[in-house]
């Protein structure tokens, strides 16, 4: 019994440390299967009404910044238009910490912010 203990305990540890989270895909936000992420304003934070939620996700085009400020604990994903312009919103989802295991994060004035690309700017789960 006590190996079949230990072996649950190094089951869940190794589960807990392998699991790394990344930004939704372009793909994911269009066909609305990013649970759990919220579209907001850019300038003002204030969560996007449901119909400018909707033109954002049918703009965007490719992934170009995931940001994290201790202070707030959200990871916030930010993406472009066909024309490389960064779109006026953002998707956010709380309770997450930077994997910085291949230093992709860097400090950029009291945040830290990943470009590397959506599959690198990875972030862990942290429960409230």
């Amino acid at each position: 019994m006590p190996k079949f203990r230990v072996s649950l305990m190094l089951l869940g540890l190794f589960t807990q440390v392998s699991f790394a989270a990344t930004c939704p895909t372009v793909d994911a936000l269009k066909n609305n299967l990013a649970r759990g992420w919220l579209a907001y304003d850019s300038d003002d934070g204030r969560l996007l009404a449901p119909k400018r939620d909707q033109q954002i996700r049918n703009t965007i085009n490719e992934f170009a910044l995931a940001e994290w400020s201790q202070k707030r604990q959200s990871i916030h994903c930010y993406y472009r238009d066909k024309n490389g312009s960064d779109l006026d919103a953002y998707f956010a989802k709380s309770h997450f910490t930077p994997a910085n295991a291949n230093h992709y994060w860097y400090s950029v004035s009291g945040y830290l912010q990943c470009a590397a690309g959506a599959q690198e700017c990875e972030f862990n789960s942290r429960h409230a």
